[in-house]
């Protein structure tokens, strides 16, 4: 598993600098795609918090299974550099041969390699 070196790693800085640096380094509407294809969550408006509408319908179900959540940075980075955005039972058979999903995730990884 990828994420395995860099977990030890993962102080609260090291979380806030990589999470800023992948919004930087590939753009906000791309980060909103690699969110909402990893549990359909959302950047906030600020660009600083990730936050989801858990329950039966997403953004439209409120109250005790629903409601607005902030969603941890640092869960969001250990999946994206772990083996998790190409787990076939999640995202398909043929995850590995979808060239712009392996480009979002192998840009986002790079954003993080070379800005930390």
């Amino acid at each position: 598993m990828m994420a395995s070196s860099h977990e030890s790693s993962m102080s609260n800085a090291y979380v806030g600098k990589a999470f800023r640096s992948i919004i930087k380094g590939i753009g906000r509407n791309d980060f909103g795609e690699i969110l909402f294809n990893w549990n359909e969550s959302q950047l906030n408006e600020d660009g600083d918090k990730i936050f989801g509408y858990p329950g039966r319908d997403g953004v439209f179900s409120r109250g005790k299974e629903g409601g607005k959540v902030n969603i941890s940075k640092r869960e969001f980075l250990k999946w994206l550099l772990s083996d998790n955005p190409f787990d076939e039972t999640v995202y398909g058979a043929n995850i590995r041969n979808d060239a712009q999903w392996t480009g979002l995730i192998q840009r986002a990884r790079e954003t993080v390699f070379n800005n930390i």
